[in-house]
């Protein structure tokens, strides 16, 4: 089954960029010929779709990373979002507070 999941990797499917719906045909298509049995592809999705989920958790990081440390020089209104963003926070906490009473 680890030797069908490398070949998987091997031919740039890649988790990071594996779909839950290219993944599951993937796996679909590898039961039907055999490649393995019904559970070992169940194994094979899930291990899949979580590769896939901690890829897209690491670069969705990175990107908030270079965001927060560059994102003024990467984008010319990001300090004003930023304000705006803080503004709105503390709308809302008023806006809230106002309901409770």
């Amino acid at each position: 089954m680890f030797g069908l999941l490398e070949k998987a990797f091997m031919m740039g499917i890649g988790a990071a960029s594996l779909t839950a719906k290219k993944a599951e045909e993937f796996v679909k298509k590898a039961v039907e010929d055999k490649q393995v049995t019904e559970s070992e592809g169940n194994q094979l999705l899930n291990t899949l779709l979580e590769e896939g989920k901690k890829a897209n958790e690491t670069l969705t990081a990175k990107i908030e990373e270079v965001m927060k440390s560059r994102g003024e020089s990467l984008l010319p209104y990001w300090k004003k979002i930023q304000e705006l963003e803080a503004r709105v926070a503390v709308l809302e906490a008023e806006l809230a507070e106002k309901k409770t009473e």
